[in-house]
């Protein structure tokens, strides 16, 4: 990574000095927990505000951009709004150029890793959606659903046996063919730091009929997930994060 570059990007995000970057959700990790992790990893200390969800239904939500969280307000009153937006940022601030590499072709192999992150994501989220939303997918409103329940674990267990599956065996073949500790090559990305959020969602038991050992068929991804979490500036993290 170009040195203007890298520094460009941390002078937007530590400002004068006066003022820390400011990231906004809700008190679940989510879409924010790749900010929080990158900006910890290049070592950018910001303020983690947590926005209940009483006040953003009375007041913040209306008061946010795009009516949505995230939202990192840089230290000279900009605002981010996009949380993949963010990660890539905060990756441009690393100082070793490793995060988010400048050169084309480390570059290209992390956004085709991202764009796989965002393809595994938009094939659950229909899971999430008629679990909240059912009528806008042609049921009826869930209190008068008298099947949602067994209609959603059938769903489910068919996105775990053949989407998870499908995206497992991709994530696989992309550690295997990069021939290094992570998704492409030696050096953790914003793209691991991106697809470990997002596929440990499904071994947490927080989504109803999906098991926590959905991914124990898969050690190659186990093993690259705990590589992720022993990740120096990653585990600090995690450790920081469980102390509070």
């Amino acid at each position: 990574m170009s040195s203007s570059t890298s520094n460009t990007a941390r002078a937007l995000l530590l400002g004068d000095g006066t003022t820390r970057p400011k990231l906004e959700y809700f008190a679940i990790e989510g879409a924010a927990e790749p900010v929080r992790i990158a900006l910890s990893v290049v070592g950018i200390s910001f303020d983690d505000v947590t926005i209940p969800i009483a006040e953003w239904h009375s007041s913040k939500k209306a008061a946010t951009k795009h009516g949505q969280v995230p939202e990192l307000t840089l230290p000279d009153g900009r605002i981010v709004t996009d949380s993949m937006a963010m990660l890539r940022l905060v990756g441009e601030a690393d100082e070793e150029g490793k995060l988010y590499p400048q050169e084309i072709v480390a570059r290209t192999s992390v956004e085709s890793a991202l764009g796989l992150v965002g393809d595994l994501s938009r094939s659950w989220r229909p899971m999430i959606l008629m679990s909240m939303f059912p009528e806008a997918f042609g049921h009826p409103p869930k209190e008068e659903w008298a099947d949602a329940d067994a209609t959603m674990k059938k769903l489910r267990a068919g996105f775990v046996e053949k989407e998870l599956s499908r995206f497992m065996g991709y994530f696989t073949n992309m550690i295997t063919e990069n021939g290094g500790d992570f998704l492409t090559g030696e050096n953790l990305t914003i793209a691991d730091i991106a697809a470990y959020q997002t596929i440990n969602y499904f071994r947490k038991g927080i989504a109803d009929h999906v098991p926590k050992d959905c991914l124990d068929a898969y050690p190659e991804i186990l093993a690259w997930m705990g590589r992720v979490e022993e990740h120096p500036k990653v585990a600090a993290y995690k450790a920081s994060k469980a102390a509070k």
